[in-house]
């Protein structure tokens, strides 16, 4: 099942915008490519051209859902999310983190995945976003 979702926050004149498209598919037998999450049965491709630092906040994502993931695959052996396409329009006010919180978002909204409180708040006095996880402020691969 493939979709596309647009992630949209706005705090006063500040915004953060981006669009991913996802295909989600049950398989049986792990796929040839991709990235494994974790030790889990769930796989995940990243869109060609996507930046590093995009990529690994979409892998962080991807591992706070993990668990959730596993219950799609129904019997599988394997799970495959694949990100199709991810643009961001408006570069001005993007920060990575953006990455992580639109694939959870879009996997909630068409796949029923929830579990992850995705805070976030303007930090006036760094000109950056702040986002938190479950309450918890993270980053990938520092837990």
């Amino acid at each position: 099942m493939a979709f596309t979702y647009i992630y949209k926050r706005r705090i006063g004149s500040w915004g953060l915008v981006a669009r991913v498209s996802l295909d989600v598919q049950s398989m049986d037998e792990p796929p040839g490519v991709g990235r494994r999450i974790d030790d889990s049965r769930v796989w995940w491709l990243p869109p060609q051209g996507i930046a590093a630092t995009d990529e690994k906040w979409m892998a962080f994502g991807l591992g706070l859902v993990v668990g959730q993931l596993e219950a799609l695959r129904d019997g599988a052996a394997a799970l495959l999310v694949r990100v199709d396409d991810w643009d961001v329009p408006m570069l001005t006010d993007y920060q990575e983190e953006v990455a992580a919180a639109a694939v959870i978002e879009c996997l909630q909204e068409y796949c029923g995945i929830d579990g992850v409180d995705i805070g976030l708040t303007l930090d006036r006095e760094r000109n950056r976003y702040r986002f938190t996880w479950d309450g918890a402020s993270a980053e990938p691969g520092l837990g």
